[in-house]
């Protein structure tokens, strides 16, 4: 009662604070307070290349970081990645375990598939709470000449995809405003055009044309009552009417312009009644807070200042609140980042004959030449016609792409020494934040998260489901097995609807897995089991894939790959011999018996009679009971353990006892009271067959048996060694055009590592990329090149 009261007193003294404080502090602490209890993770994904053929292996390693930060993210174990086509619909799918914010896979890519476009999209388990538009997307090419693409819808004339982005969000009456526009083909590449601004009784506006990616802007005051309309010339003939936003009679805009010396100046205005009363600036990079301003508009309009050296690397979101602190204007500012690591490679030869090795030195240091530690991937692939550099690197996508809506083209060219900030600001008018919605603010209402965090393994969920109307469904306790040598069991607790969730740690069966209940006395039940995969898509539209000739390049990438797969396809297919935690979930038992060791009986109730002193076998009423020794030796415990079979809970004694012993390779004996999520057990004994497989062993009708593929094995990458000059002259063909693969490079505290590898019998230039992230959260890309003659 009294922390209650204390509770209640602290509340009211918050809510009295609240209404009494400044309304730059009240947004504010409104904003601090969300960022507090929305923890925002983010994703990116370093494919090793950008297009493919049908038959190779799409190789890739995750970064999953802090969204505020960019730092590497621990929270998530399990990250979900999915190949979709253009319909969305998945055409592969995978799980991948995260340690400590990092995890990698590949995806073998199936001679099915057509030639096309294809969105690999990545996310965890909490990232579905703030919607599709949060995860990671990356448009990949895959070619299958022997499967044409499907027929577009696009085909016999070209359709263009035309936009108009007022500033700050509206047209307002009377207020002279800047509109940025775009125009993209069906390849989501821009285009030049020309376009008149025009009203509805054709009289012309503006004449404009874009700059840069087929994006621009213009400026014109709009009137109510006048429909403005904007006729495109594109460069195919077309001609397109697009009719632009209609002007509000009353609001506000506002227009932002970079002035000397480094400064931001933000003009609002408004034709509402409001000369005297205050306007605030709130400006935020990834949610903290950079600036939080207020002036007092004089004749419908106001200006602001900001330094750029306040704003933080990448994208800022500035928005205009009104005296009552409602949200009325918003824009997005990009800044060329500064914080990147610098990485620098080089090899020991610009260039190499055929199956020689090749050395590869890599620096990690910070901007200031300090030496910094990161965690790097790297792929050594051939360029040719087919297979350029990819144009989507951790840098752009952390810092620029995953915090606006659209899709960018070229992204890393903002990034580069070239970048024009014209382009950028258009970039910015033609984009729209994707994360945080200011009704969420004004609400203040605590989010309901559905989807919890993985933060011990994978979370099987599902449903309880009676057979008959009139079973209860709530408080039912289920265990779900995963058979194998290695004990996989959990149990759980239904809620009050039937809905159940198992934490599975180290689920790396891609086998059946079977549910039940303890059918001696919850018997009439079975369960549904949901798929991790969500169902709902971000906006973002795949674009074609452009025209491609089945030229040299093409032929030649699908013969190596043939060759490989012919030749080498179990080396290809090999999953790494790095296994996951082993021990069984119970951990260390008491006693354990290899009975191969012991005189084999033929009725398990000899075994357990003669040799487990632990297990004391009874028979009251005529069934058999295995009570388990209570640790310590002084008496056995009054009801009956939970017995397992290949992790099975058999929960009738006569069965197990009937089951033959010659098939039972171990027995484990847990002499202590367990505690396994919402249940307990006076002891546990585990039988292990050969094989783990239950060899034989009838499992109970009314279990759910369902197949359900784990967390993905790490394949093996395949890339031999020419070391010796047997190796060299062997005649066994290499075709590989990705020479190596490694996603779990790390610089010293030096800032260094070297690795190694070498080149196969296909000659031309290759490129070595490489990605990586300090700790510190600083991402940093290079590419360096060389010749294999």
């Amino acid at each position: 009662m009294r922390q209650l009261f204390l509770f209640i007193c602290g509340a009211l003294l918050s809510a009295a604070a609240s209404s009494q404080a400044p309304p730059t502090q009240w947004i504010e602490s409104r904003f601090n307070l969300w960022q507090q209890n929305n923890f925002q993770e983010k994703i990116y994904v370093h494919t090793d290349k950008a297009a493919y053929l049908a038959g190779e292996i799409c190789w890739f390693k995750m970064y999953n970081v802090d969204g505020y930060n960019h730092q590497p993210a621990g929270l998530s174990k399990v990250a979900y990645v999915e190949m979709l086509d253009k319909n969305n619909r998945p055409v592969l799918q995978a799980k991948i375990a995260l340690e400590k914010g990092f995890g990698d896979g590949s995806l073998y890519l199936p001679a099915t598939m057509l030639t096309g476009n294809y969105k690999i999209r990545a996310y965890t388990n909490w990232m579905k709470n703030y919607g599709a538009d949060c995860f990671f997307e990356k448009t990949v090419s895959i070619i299958n000449p022997q499967k044409s693409a499907e027929e577009s819808k696009y085909s016999g004339r070209e359709l263009y995809d035309v936009g108009f982005f007022p500033e700050g969000g509206y047209l307002v009456n009377g207020l002279e405003s800047k509109v940025g526009f775009k125009v993209n083909n069906r390849f989501g590449k821009g285009v030049p055009f020309e376009g008149l601004l025009l009203t509805n009784q054709g009289d012309t506006i503006a004449h404009f044309k874009p700059a840069r990616f087929g994006m621009g802007s213009f400026i014109f005051t709009p009137w109510t009552g006048t429909q403005y309309k904007a006729l495109i010339k594109l460069p195919d003939g077309q001609q397109q009417i697009v009719m632009l936003p209609v002007a509000q009679e009353t609001g506000y805009n506002m227009r932002l312009e970079r002035a000397a010396h480094g400064e931001i100046q933000i003009k609002v205005q408004t034709t509402e009644p409001a000369n005297g009363y205050p306007v605030f600036l709130f400006v935020h990079t990834r949610y903290a807070v950079k600036k939080m301003l207020s002036s007092i508009l004089e004749k419908g309009e106001t200006d602001f200042s900001i330094p750029d050296s306040v704003l933080g690397d990448g994208i800022s979101q500035l928005t205009v609140f009104n005296s009552a602190q409602q949200p009325v204007c918003e824009r997005l500012y990009f800044k060329k980042p500064l914080q990147k690591i610098q990485i620098t490679a080089s090899t020991d030869q610009a260039s190499a004959g055929i199956r020689k090795r090749i050395r590869v030195g890599v620096s990690s240091a910070k901007e200031s030449g300090e030496a910094v530690s990161a965690n790097m991937s790297m792929a050594v692939y051939k360029i040719d016609s087919l297979i350029t550099t990819d144009e989507c690197s951790i840098s752009n996508y952390l810092l620029l792409s995953a915090d606006v809506a659209g899709t960018i083209e070229s992204p890393g060219y903002y990034f580069s020494d070239n970048e024009d900030i014209v382009a950028a600001d258009n970039l910015m008018l033609t984009q729209g934040w994707r994360k945080f919605k200011w009704n969420q603010l004004a609400e203040n209402k605590k989010q309901l998260f559905q989807f919890l965090p993985e933060v011990y393994g994978h979370i099987v969920t599902g449903k309880i489901v009676p057979s008959r109307a009139g079973l209860p469904v709530k408080e039912i306790a289920a265990y779900l097995t995963v058979p194998g040598l290695i004990t996989q069991f959990q149990t759980a607790i239904t809620d009050s609807i039937g809905n159940i969730k198992f934490d599975m740690k180290n689920l790396y069966s891609d086998g059946d897995i079977i549910v039940q209940t303890n059918n001696e006395k919850d018997s009439g039940y079975r369960f549904e089991i949901d798929t991790p995969f969500i169902n709902t898509y971000s906006g973002k539209k795949l674009a074609d894939l452009s025209h491609m000739d089945r030229n040299d390049a093409v032929l030649k990438r699908y013969i190596s790959t043939q060759v490989q797969n012919a030749y080498v396809y179990n080396q290809l297919n090999r999953s790494s011999a790095k296994l996951p935690d082993t021990t069984a979930f119970y951990s260390r038992p008491n006693a354990s018996y290899l009975l191969d060791n012991y005189v084999r009986f033929t009725t398990l109730e000899e075994v357990f009679r003669e040799y487990v002193l632990e297990v004391n076998v009874r028979k009251p009423g005529g069934k058999f009971s295995l009570p388990v020794m209570n640790t310590g030796g002084q008496a056995y415990f009054l009801t009956q353990p939970l017995v397992l079979l290949d992790g099975l809970p058999v929960f009738n004694i006569d069965k197990i006892m009937s089951y033959d012993p010659l098939k039972i390779r171990k027995l484990d004996v847990l002499t202590s009271k367990y505690f396994l999520r919402d249940n307990s057990f006076t002891g546990i004994i585990n039988l292990t067959t050969y094989k783990g497989d239950l060899d034989g062993f009838e499992i109970d009708p009314r279990a759910t048996i369902i197949n359900y593929e784990g967390l993905q094995l790490q394949r093996e990458f395949y890339s031999p060694v020419y070391a010796t000059s047997a190796q060299q002259q062997s005649r066994m063909p290499d075709f590989r055009s990705l020479l190596l693969w490694s996603p779990e490079l790390k610089t010293d505290s030096k800032g260094k590592l070297q690795t190694t590898f070498y080149t196969s019998d296909v000659k031309g230039k290759y490129a070595i990329v490489i990605e990586g992230l300090s700790n510190d959260g600083r991402p940093g890309e290079q590419i360096i090149y060389f010749d294999v003659n």
